[in-house]
């Protein structure tokens, strides 16, 4: 019986152990299905970094949540990335959306510098920086770096930053015709952002309104002349074109960076009536001006009628002036020079000797209706033909408004395009032409592209200057 109870002792405590080593088994089987996961504290997370800055809003991009600030005074660009919750007011502390934030603004921005994050964008109340709205109308000087609005003149820093449609541009690409609104700090402009740009419009059925004026709107009013192209601002516009007693108006809308043909059809008038003259001239080398025009007398010439001033020339001849009128539908006229050297057909009765003498003086005193003898209008006419002859590349320009100087403007590219100078054609690039004083736009225009604008300002300095721009932009190239 002792023995008994001794071995149901031993038997017991055999049982325990089994167990305790079983559950042992059991607990490392299941840790072992478990991942390990490591552990994590707060205390290693890194805090916000506040960090302040000053500077104008470069970039925006609302879909990504990028925001560039270029920094005024350190003249350094800051890219930061915002959520929904960035905290963005105006100048006056009131809440605001971000697509409300326009390019160029002038902003205190609190931001975290550990991770480049925007927290805080506000529209400065800064005294030292100013916005101008509704400026029109500004005459930029490039050289000078410097803005005249409405007979202030500001100036620009060096630096200074141009928007246009959410992009950045050329401070040349804006046009007298814009709006713009400006930022300036410490009286210097910063910043500047094209509020409406501009559009052209192409006149056709015009011709019985060449040499009278079109208007379209308050800013552009100029002569009409061939194959014109009018820059204007975007917006909708009554068209008025006069010519004498005539007046035509007709409702069109600009698009900006868009071309648009404007027909006149249902306002022109009656254009003048038009005869073909063929001249004959002799020698066939002589050099013929209609209306003070060198005109190709090869074939046949269409002029209006009425009456015309014609002038021939040639080397070796006496130079012929005289009016004649245009009054047929077709005429052939003839002309023949007389050489300089030949004699007078009223002779008088002396020796040869004494005739050649009297026939040198007779030329000599023979003179023109305004007074100048014939050699000395022949020689004043050779000396201007000369001059023309030289210059025979360079385009007159014929409507700008400024002071034509003796220099000229070359322009070579973009190739092949056409250029505008204040709405008037001139040709296609690469060309010269007569330089103007002041503020004016050129234009180009080609086929399959989207035309093109820029200001420009001339001095007369002495200098010809030189100017190329970048090709066109292809249509086809913005359709995805």
């Amino acid at each position: 019986m002792k023995i008994q109870k001794t071995l149901q002792k031993q038997i017991n405590r055999l049982q325990h152990v089994l167990l305790f080593v079983m559950c042992i088994f059991m607990i490392g089987v299941t840790g072992c299905n478990e991942p390990v996961v490591a552990p994590t504290y707060d205390d290693e997370i890194e805090p916000e970094q506040e960090e302040k800055l000053f500077g104008v809003v470069s970039h925006l991009d609302e879909v990504n949540g990028e925001i560039c600030i270029y920094t005024l005074g350190r003249e350094v660009e800051y890219q930061l990335s915002f959520s929904v919750g960035a905290d963005v007011r105006n100048q006056y502390g009131d809440l605001i959306l971000m697509s409300d934030v326009k390019l160029g603004s002038v902003v205190d921005v609190t931001y975290d510098a550990n991770r480049d994050k925007l927290i805080s964008l506000y529209l400065t109340d800064d005294e030292g920086v100013a916005r101008v709205d509704d400026v029109s109308g500004a005459i930029f000087d490039y050289v000078e770096h410097k803005v005249r609005i409405n007979g202030t003149t500001y100036q620009m820093s060096d630096d200074v930053r141009v928007f246009s449609d959410n992009v950045e541009i050329a401070l040349n690409e804006i046009c007298s015709e814009d709006q713009l609104t400006m930022w300036m700090y410490r009286d210097r402009i910063c910043s500047i952002y094209v509020e409406l740009g501009h559009g052209y419009l192409r006149l056709h059925d015009y011709a019985g309104y060449i040499g009278g004026m079109v208007e379209v709107g308050y800013d552009v009013i100029v002569p009409v002349t061939e194959e014109m192209l009018l820059t204007v601002r975007e917006g909708t516009y009554e068209l008025r074109i006069t010519k004498d007693e005539y007046v035509g108006t007709k409702k069109v809308e600009v698009v900006k960076n868009q071309e648009i043909d404007v027909s006149l059809a249902d306002i022109a008038i009656e254009p003048k009536q038009i005869g073909s003259v063929m001249f004959d001239v002799s020698p066939a080398n002589a050099k013929v001006y209609i209306d003070r025009k060198r005109v190709n007398t090869e074939g046949s010439i269409d002029l209006t009628y009425g009456k015309h001033v014609i002038h021939i020339m040639a080397e070796g001849y006496e130079s012929y002036s005289a009016t004649f009128t245009v009054n047929a539908a077709y005429k052939i006229r003839e002309y023949e020079l007389k050489k300089s050297d030949e004699k007078d057909d009223k002779k008088e009765d002396s020796t040869t000797k004494a005739e050649s003498t009297t026939k040198k003086d007779k030329t000599t005193e023979a003179t023109t209706n305004d007074g100048t003898t014939k050699e000395d209008k022949k020689e004043e006419t050779t000396t201007e033909e000369s001059t023309k002859d030289k210059d025979s590349d360079v385009k007159d320009v014929s409507t700008a408004i400024g002071e034509k100087t003796k220099n000229k403007v070359i322009i070579t590219a973009p190739i092949g395009a056409s250029v505008y100078f204040d709405g008037e054609y001139l040709g296609i690039a690469p060309i010269s032409f007569t330089k103007v004083t002041g503020s004016h736009i050129i234009t180009f225009s080609q086929t399959g592209c989207l035309s093109k604008s820029y200001t420009v300002n001339f001095e007369d300095d002495g200098k010809d200057v030189t100017l190329s721009y970048d090709n066109l932009v292809l249509i086809s190239s913005l359709i995805e």
